[in-house]
């Protein structure tokens, strides 16, 4: 019987390990899944707390700067000196707070009608009109801070007032040109990544500062009406939101209460959170490098549970094939050990019933070869016991008849061989001699039984041919033992056309099927006659002892024929049909 071979999706191999890899593999998808999760939602917060922070520090960082300023203007314009009409003092107190403030650019001393008396710029008025709001501000005893605005050196500026107060009375007011370029360096700072924006607007929108300066000079305005409520009313916070190119932004913003300002600080949405990705892709690595080491692993050790099956597997093979001899080592301590102790322990036992079976099976041969060698013997010694008898009477007459006891003598020595062949053959069948076998060319084989065989055969009306495919195979045979098969063979293909006929001999290879199940080539040789044919419940019989249809014919030529073709690894096979002929293949392992 073949066995087939497992498809490898079968195996016992793959599907260990794959159950193996699933055992491993889904924990660590679900635990990569959550790390990712947790890894993902702890950047973004992160991240967004980071920007948030960094703007509500700019925020408050703008607001003291702011704040500072006027305080520093407020407290000068309380100064004595002011309260005289002490022009040197005044312009020592101006100058002074430029020089220990870098903040202030100019400050200059105004009246209440808005002319400039003193100025830290020599020798130059005010190049701003004071308008009316400026004045009207100060009259009521306020401070005034005018909107952000750009200097002709490009650099943004902003107006300060603070009233000189005597008596109750607004006398004068300091006017101061505050330098913002510390605010834009602010800004400049804040930068978060490579596509990253750090700006200021005031509650319409419009740029104070922004890191790309075009913004504040091209006097540009930020859109997201959303994100300006939100700041000017007081609120800090983070938003998304696409910006007018498309790309989506996240923005963290903090009001700048005083000013109705707002710092943001935004980026790009994929930017920001490439940190996440890395790590999300960090994580998928981690868990396919786990993954194949977790394979690997479950390979290795699956390899380790596998290899005593295969073993196992192995030695039954082999013990199918008939080799009860083979004795599986012992694979180790577990169950599949103890079940090749028990195989092994099983071989055992059918060896010794092997043994008992053959003999019982020799035995049985022995009394049927027995019972028919006994029949087949009772005859001619029935014969030889009569014409003895004769013989003893002529033996008695006193005129003796030479011819007559030739005669009587010719019957008994043709007897005595008889039973000589009978017994001869009985003792091959019961005990065969050994093979001695040798390398043999078939064709040299057969041409030697043809060169026999032939002439009789052509005076019998029968031509013989070959028909040789493989002329040069060669065989491991014992040559007398096979040319008394092929003889037999020829013999009866022979006595199958009395009326002559055709005999062909041919030769060729087949792959087959041994008794041991293997494929194998064999060396066929074929004996093709056109014959009168066997009878189809004849063809299971022919290669029984002492079977034949013939009157004359022993029953032993073909049974000894397959007996010597088996005892070489071989078989013989015949086809036949009644009126048309038979063939005969003797199939001889090459």
């Amino acid at each position: 019987m073949q066995v087939p071979s497992i498809p490898l999706r079968h195996r016992l191999f793959t599907r260990l390990l794959i159950s193996h890899i699933f055992l491993v593999t889904i924990p660590l998808l679900i635990t990569g899944q959550i790390l990712i999760h947790t890894a993902q939602k702890a950047i973004r917060e992160t991240i967004l707390d980071r920007n948030l922070q960094l703007a509500r520090r700019s925020s408050s960082l703008i607001s003291a700067t702011v704040g500072r300023a006027r305080d520093i203007l407020r407290i000068n314009a309380q100064s004595p000196a002011f309260f005289t009409n002490d022009r040197i003092g005044q312009e020592l107190v101006i100058n002074k707070i430029v020089r220990e403030f870098p903040i202030f650019k100019k400050i200059s001393l105004l009246d209440t009608l808005g002319r400039v008396s003193r100025s830290t710029a020599f020798g130059a008025s005010n190049h701003h009109t004071t308008g009316e709001h400026v004045l009207k501000t100060i009259k009521t005893n306020k401070s005034y801070t005018s909107p952000v605005y750009i200097s002709s050196e490009k650099l943004p500026l902003m107006d300060m007032a603070e009233p000189v107060v005597v008596f109750d009375e607004v006398n004068a007011y300091l006017l101061a040109e505050v330098d913002l370029k510390e605010i834009w360096a602010l800004v400049d700072s804040n930068l978060v990544g490579n596509k990253s924006e750090a700006f200021i607007f005031r509650a319409d929108g419009q740029f104070i500062a922004h890191t790309d300066r075009r913004e504040v000079l091209e006097s540009r305005r930020f859109e997201e009406s959303a994100i300006i409520a939100e700041a000017i009313a007081g609120r800090s916070g983070n938003k998304t939101y696409v910006n007018r190119s498309g790309i989506e932004m996240i923005a963290a913003y903090a009001p700048i209460v005083e000013q109705q300002w707002a710092a943001v600080i935004q980026q790009p949405v994929r930017e920001a959170f490439a940190p996440s990705r890395v790590m999300e892709l960090q994580i998928l690595l981690l868990m396919i490098g786990s993954v194949l080491v977790a394979a690997l692993i479950a390979a290795v050790y699956t390899k380790q549970i596998v290899k005593p099956v295969n073993e196992l597997i192995g030695g039954i093979a082999e013990i199918s094939k008939g080799g009860l001899k083979h004795k599986i080592r012992r694979l180790g301590r577990d169950e599949i050990s103890t079940l090749a102790l028990h195989f092994n322990a099983m071989t055992r036992r059918l060896r010794r019933f092997q043994d008992r079976l053959k003999r019982a099976e020799r035995l049985e041969t022995l009394n049927k070869l027995s019972s028919v060698l006994s029949h087949e013997i009772r005859n001619p010694l029935n014969s030889m016991v009569i014409n003895l008898q004769l013989m003893r009477r002529e033996f008695s007459r006193e005129d003796l008849d030479p011819q007559k006891l030739e005669h009587y003598h010719q019957i008994l020595s043709s007897e005595i061989r008889r039973v000589d062949d009978l017994v001869s053959n009985f003792l091959l069948i019961a005990r065969p001699p050994k093979l001695k076998k040798s390398s043999q060319r078939l064709s040299d084989l057969l041409d030697e039984l043809i060169k026999m065989e032939a002439p009789e055969a052509l005076q019998k009306g029968i031509r013989v041919e070959r028909d040789y495919r493989a002329p040069e195979v060669r065989v491991q045979v014992d040559p007398d033992k096979i040319h008394q098969v092929f003889l037999n063979i020829f013999i009866n293909a022979v006595q199958a056309m009395p009326s002559g006929g055709r005999l062909t001999i041919g030769i060729e290879t087949v792959a087959r099927r041994s008794i041991d199940d293997n494929k194998r080539m064999f060396a066929v040789a074929s004996f093709r006659d056109t014959g009168k044919g066997i009878a189809r419940e004849n063809l299971t019989k022919i290669f029984d002892f002492y079977f034949s249809t013939k009157e004359k014919g022993s029953g032993i030529g073909l049974a000894l024929a397959l007996q010597i073709v088996e005892e070489h690894g071989g078989v013989i096979k015949v086809e036949s049909e009644l009126g048309r002929g038979s063939t005969f293949f003797v199939f001889l392992p090459v």
